[in-house]
């Protein structure tokens, strides 16, 4: 999704709760005070070097890629946000993840499509490694994918998680094709099963605050960049909540997870 003006500003991090409720996505201090709202200034970029084919057809390098389906052409001007789609077609969404060291899922998330014969990616992303150690922040240590993992809920093996791009983020959502897929441990699937997927957007809607460099958005907890949801975060549900300012973008199938979460 992107290209965006920022303006430096102060951003605050603090604590999480648990349990399944609803949350809040902005929630303010006495200290830290939440800007007014402005209007985000987001356009996909074109596909880059590497991305997929000049010519528009995607030709990402590893991972699972599906035919992606959205909700409707309004929901697609949401999520680019500054100009409207012509006649965008061949809908493409790409999962590659990797098992981390801390047993949690990072890597890519990217949503293709081809808009007046030009092709454009958002390419959402969940760190490998763990996040750095600072006096004044919170979460030092912790994988910074940290909530990517597979779990059951009602008897399936299921999996969520968060991914960003500078501008805005997505919940990916996967569950099993068929009830022959429910098999697997929390840590990973059956390699020959068959997924499908949801992705709720979530574009941070300023134009003068910087994202912090050290947490990524699930990691903050107040201000334009936080984008956590608690029911993601506690593995209690598969849908973000429309109260965190989620919006459904679209589904898909046919996930190959050996190729999607590169299991050996």
């Amino acid at each position: 999704m992107k290209t965006l003006i920022l303006i430096t500003s102060m951003m605050a991090l603090g604590l999480i709760s648990v349990g399944c409720s609803k949350s809040n996505s902005q929630s303010t201090t006495p200290n830290n005070t939440i800007p007014a709202v402005v209007p985000p200034v987001i356009i996909d970029p074109t596909r880059g070097t590497g991305a997929g084919s000049a010519s528009g057809t995607p030709s990402f390098t590893g991972g699972s890629t599906s035919t992606f389906t959205p909700v409707s052409m309004q929901t697609m001007n949401d999520y680019v946000a500054t100009h409207p789609l012509n006649n965008p077609t061949n809908f493409k969404v790409n999962v590659n993840l990797a098992q981390s060291s801390t047993g949690r899922y990072g890597g890519t998330v990217t949503i293709s499509y081809i808009d007046n014969g030009i092709p454009f990616d958002g390419i959402f992303k969940a760190g490998m490694g763990v996040n750095q150690s600072m006096s004044n922040l919170y979460d030092n240590g912790r994988a910074e994918a940290d909530y990517n993992y597979w779990f059951k809920l009602n008897n399936e093996l299921v999996f969520t998680g968060f991914f960003e791009d500078q501008y805005g983020s997505v919940t990916l959502t996967l569950t099993p094709e068929s009830t022959t897929s429910t098999g697997g441990n929390d840590a990973e699937p059956i390699a020959t099963a068959k997924y499908k997927g949801q992705i709720y957007f979530k574009n941070f809607t300023t134009t003068f605050a910087q994202h912090s460099s050290y947490r990524s958005c699930w990691y903050t907890y107040k201000g334009p960049y936080d984008c956590r949801s608690n029911v993601i975060q506690t593995k209690c549900g598969l849908t973000p909540g429309a109260e965190t300012g989620y919006k459904l973008l679209g589904s898909f199938s046919g996930v190959d997870i050996k190729t999607g979460f590169n299991i050996q």
